[in-house]
Parts: structure tokens; sequence; C-alpha cells
């Protein structure tokens, strides 16, 4: 007991006991409990700050009015460690009514040096909603409102920046969630577009973020979540470096458009206008030239593109398929692209195939619009699917631009190995018993896509879907029994070796580049030359996702491009692989789970010879969260 009575009495215990001695001694021992008093009540003092420092860098200064216009004193004044609230239909505290109430957040933002750059800001909200950085009013939607999602982009420095958000909430549910991230880091020939809810460009823009191409027909929707369906206008731009030579770019939008390359305006259509095509040429010196694309959408259907291509490029012919190497397996594959390049006028010669094609009577259906919507406006039986009609109609009453097709009929064929070969301008699907096998639904010159299947005998479905958008139209369809295999050709002379005929960039290399969160990295030591790098998936562009890009010392030349698929850590149904050629950029999606230990091609394009030359891959696969792995191993350019 005496020792408990002892610890209460603390530090002045030694002190009481001086009360016994003479008055000398007790006002020296006064002094020094004030002393030690003093001592204690700095240290609790500093003690105090630092904790309110700390905690004013991660809570929100929260106010709560018993009204909708934040006026008069505040109700409830408390810190809140987040921003995240759904009262439902109840209220936030005691003394604030249900409905009809109004609240302010306040707190300071740290950004580290590393840290700096853009930084997305999100709301989401039911009913109003304001918020300022810096005194900069990002997101206003003081409105009454179902919950509704905004985001705003903002370039954050190195320091301290102050984040203030206000609220009212009306009637019915209340509920309040803001927050922030900082955007990642993409490749530099990425176009950054910046989104504004005005046609004019004018003012911030409502957000930011990277697209890989400009070739966008977002129809009656909105491009982004907070962005009007009408009345938006975007500015895209990047830097651009293309050999020296004469280029024609080309946009299409529906509405306005300018385009400026370097310090040209080359398009200018600033007009309310239906889906519309732009065309101008310009002679490029070599040199990184800055372009930037202004595009504003009015009412009705938004659509916006563009392209470009060489007018100094010579084309070179692919050879038909029967020529070349047969499949060095038969398992299903993902389809596989081949760019044909040609004139206009150039005469197609039907594809060979090694066995005679049986005869087929194709029930086919032509529709004047491209999404095969509605009820066909001609309906025939055809004994083939072997069409070029450059700039004509398919048929009486069919638009020459603007259509669609769908060819359905069954063959009966005997067991054995099937390569079909389809080829199109533009859009390309391929069903066979009722499950797609080919998937090219965009807009394309010429190109080929081949799809190998083992077939047991018997009957087959097939089913083939196609849309021309403008200019050329053209589409085929052909297959052969290639069970025994083509032979290779036999060579006349031999040629001179050429360094640049097969051109491998493994992940190890330095032509490859990874970026993203680090910690999210994996790697194995397997696939080619034994080693990878792999990661789990993202269902959506998250911050720090993970991306490679594989950049090769190419010729400028046509080259086909096969990714190697390891036999583990390449479970993703949904790898996105982006190329970036002469023509722009063009999206191959491949099934990884699909092989084990194989190349797999990726098409063939016309690349620069330059920089411009890649090949990127994300971990964005739009699949369950964490639910599969993307593998990056090697890449290779074979010369064609």
């Amino acid at each position: 007991m005496q020792r408990s009575k002892r610890s209460r009495v603390g530090v002045l215990w030694p002190i009481i006991k001086l009360r016994g001695g003479g008055d000398e001694e007790r006002r020296i021992a006064w002094c020094a409990a004030v002393l030690l008093g003093l001592c204690a009540l700095c240290v609790i003092a500093l003690n105090s700050a630092a904790a309110l420092a700390h905690e004013s860098d991660t809570s929100w200064d929260a106010k709560y009015w018993d009204n909708m216009t934040l006026t008069g004193d505040s109700v409830i004044a408390r810190e809140e460690e987040s921003l995240d609230f759904d009262w439902g239909e109840g209220s936030p505290g005691a003394g604030i009514p249900a409905d009809r109430f109004s609240a302010r957040w306040e707190r300071h933002l740290n950004i580290a040096a590393d840290e700096s750059g853009n930084y997305i800001f999100s709301a989401e909200v039911d009913d109003g909603v304001r918020l300022w950085v810096d005194g900069e009013l990002l997101i206003d939607s003081w409105i009454e409102q179902a919950k509704a999602s905004y985001q705003a982009t903002l370039s954050l420095s190195e320091g301290e920046h102050l984040v203030r958000v206000e609220y009212f909430e009306l009637t019915g549910t209340a509920s309040i969630s803001v927050s922030w991230a900082r955007e990642p880091d993409l490749p530099t020939t990425y176009w950054q577009g910046e989104y504004f809810n005005n046609t004019s460009l004018a003012g911030s823009p409502q957000t930011t973020r990277g697209d890989a191409r400009i070739d966008f027909d977002w129809g009656y929707e909105s491009p982004v979540d907070g962005l009007n369906q009408d009345g938006f206008s975007v500015r895209w731009s990047r830097i651009l470096q293309l050999p020296a030579g004469d280029y024609r770019f080309t946009a299409t939008v529906d509405d306005g458009v300018r385009l400026f390359v370097g310090n040209s305006a080359l398009i200018d259509a600033w007009l309310v206008q239906a889906s519309a095509t732009h065309s101008q040429i310009i002679y490029l010196d070599g040199n990184p030239v800055t372009v930037r694309m202004e595009y504003y959408e009015a009412t009705g259907e938004a659509e916006a593109r563009l392209s470009w291509h060489s007018l100094d490029v010579t084309p070179t012919s692919t050879p038909p398929p029967a020529s070349t190497a047969a499949p060095t397996s038969t398992a299903p594959t993902t389809p596989t692209a081949t760019t044909v390049v040609e004139t206009p006028t150039a005469v197609i010669t039907p594809i060979a195939t090694s066995t005679p094609t049986p005869t087929v009577v194709w029930q086919a259906q032509y529709w004047n619009n491209r999404s095969l919507n509605g009820a066909p406006a001609l309906v025939q039986q055809e004994s083939s699917i072997n069409y070029n009609w450059e700039y004509g109609s398919p048929a009486s009453g069919i638009n020459r631009d603007n259509f669609s097709a769908r060819w359905s009929g069954q063959l009966s064929l005997d067991p054995g190995s099937y390569r079909f070969d389809v080829v199109s301008d533009d859009g390309v699907r391929l069903f066979i018993d009722n499950v797609k096998r080919i998937e090219a639904w965009s807009d394309h010159a010429a190109t080929s896509y081949s799809y190998t299947l083992q077939h047991d005998g018997g009957n087959m479905n097939i089913v083939l879907e196609y849309y021309e958008r403008q200019e050329v139209a053209r589409i085929q369809l052909t297959w052969s029994d290639v069970t025994g295999g083509t032979p290779e050709p036999t060579p006349t002379s031999s040629p001179t070796p050429d360094p640049n005929a097969v051109v491998v960039v493994d992940d190890l290399d330095s032509g490859f580049q990874r970026g993203g969160l680090t910690s999210t990295w994996r790697q194995a030591n397997e696939g080619y030359a034994d080693h990878l790098f792999w990661t789990n998936n993202n269902d959506k562009t998250r911050s720090g996702y993970n991306w490679g890009k594989w950049s090769p010392q190419l010729d400028a030349a046509s080259y086909e491009v096969f990714v190697y698929i390891p036999q583990n850590n390449a479970t993703t149904g949904n790898a996105r692989y982006w190329i970036s050629h002469t023509g722009g950029f063009t999206l191959r999606e491949v099934n990884q789970s699909q092989y084990a230990g194989q190349w797999v091609s990726l098409g063939t394009y016309i690349f620069n010879g330059a920089e411009e030359d890649y090949i990127s891959l994300s971990d964005v696969t739009y699949e369950t969260f964490l639910s599969h792995k993307v593998a990056w191993d090697a890449m290779k350019w074979e010369k064609r």
C-alpha cells in the first residue's frame, strides 16, 4: 500500500521529505519542484504540438452545419481520418438533421520530391460537392443529384498543398467520398488527352489521361465518367518522330476538328458536321515534331480518329498463305494479322488452298449501317465469299461506305487440321461452331487473319461478319487442309545474310523497359533465355499499374512480330499488346493461357526504323482483380 501511495506522489516525494528541514532547505526544495513542473509542462506541450502537426497531415478538419449554405456557427467541429461517408437516410451526428445540412473539410497534402506529378482527384457524392486544391476549384457540382462521380487532374509540385471540400445534402440518402492518386507514368508515345466539359477547350480540363491512339467512336455515350455526352471538347498532343518524307494525315470526326503538325495548321474544320474525313499532306524533315489535335462534340453521335502514313514507303507484297511454312502447332490459336498494302486498283488474286474448297451455299445479309442492326436491306444466297468491291457498292440499294454483312453456312470436312484465312478491309469476325475465332472489329487497311484448328470430321457451322467504313471495301474467306503441312520453298540462291532479318528483344536486354509499382513485379528463371517478368493483373487502370515496352533496332521495312509465351506465369486470357508502327498503333489481344513455350504472331507491319518502333504491354486486362498472371518475355521481329 505504501508503494502505491509513493507511486502516485511521484517526483514530489523526496521534496515532501524535505519539509522537515529548515527554511532554506524548504525554499530550495520548492524551487526545484517548480522547475521540474515547468519542464514537464514543456515536454507535454512539445509532444502535443508534434502530435497535432502529424494529425494535420493525415486528418481532415471537419465542420458541419444544420443548413445547406455553410452559414453561421458550425454545430459540429471534429477531426476525421478519412472523407468516405455513406449516411444513408441518417445524420452525420448530434444536432445535424438527416436532410438539409452542409459540411466543409480541410487538410494539407504533403508531396515528396519523388511523388510530384499529375494527381487525379475523385469525388462520389449525393448531393452537391465542390473541391479546391490550393484555392483552385477543380470539381464544381453544387446541385441536387443522385449519386454521381467526378474526376479532375492537377499537377502538384513538391511541398504542402491545401485541399478543401464542401458538401450539401438536400433530401433522401446522403453520401460523399473523396480520394486522389498520382497519375501513372505512361510511355512517351501515348497521347496526352485533355477532356473539357465545354466545346471551346476553356478552363481546366475535367479529366486528363493517356490515350494510346486517337481512334474513338463514342456514339451517344460520354468518353469518360464525369464528362458530358454532348457539348464537350478534347485536346490531344504528343511528340512524333518519323523518317524524313511526305506524310498524309487523316482525321475523321463528328463534329469539329483542328490538327496542328509542328507550326503548321494542317486541318481546320471547326464546325458542326456529320461524320466527315479530312486529309492533308505535309513534308516532315525527320526531326521530332509536336502533333496536336483539337476536337469538339456538339450533339448527337461523337467520333474522333486520327491516322497518318508515309507516301514514300514502297509496299511489299505478302505471299499467299499456301506458300508459307506449316504451323508448328495445331492447338487453337489467337488470330494473327498480316498487313497487306496495295493500291486501290490492285487486282486481288484469290488465296490458294492445298485442297479444293467445297461448294457452300452462304446465306448473305447486308445492312446499310456498320453494326448489323435492324432488318437487313438485302438477303440473298451466294456461293463464295471473295469480294474486292474497291470503291463500289456490293449490290443495288447498299451503301458504298458504312455498310455491314453477315454470311452463314455449313461445311462438311474430313478429319484433319484446317486453317481458315480471312482478308478484310475493314472490320471482321469469324465464328466456328458458335465460338468466335477471329476478332478484328476495327477500321484497318486490307489485312489477313488466320486460325488453325483440329477437326474430328463432319459438319461445321461458319458465320462471318464484316463491316466497311469508307474508301476501299474487301472481304475474303478461304480454308485449307494443312494436316500434312506445306513444304518450305526451295531457295534458288544463297542470299546475303541480313543482320536485321531477325531481331529479338528479351526482357533482360537494354531494349526492354518496364514501369509501375516496383513492389508488384515478379521474375522467374524460365521462358526464353531462362528469364521472364510477371505480375498479377489489374481489372482497370489503377494508379501504379505495371507496363513493359520492347524497343528494337530495325530497318525501315516490313516485319512480322512474334511474342514468346512461356509455359508458366502466363494465365491471362486478355494480354493487350500495342504495336507502334508506321501507320500508328494496332492492338492485338492474346490469350496467354492458350500457349506454352511458343512464339505467337501479332501480325506484319511496316516500321519506321526509328524510336517510334516498339511494342508495349500492361497488366490491365479487365479481368477480375489479381485473378491472373501476365508475363513479359521475349519479342521477335522477322523481316518480310
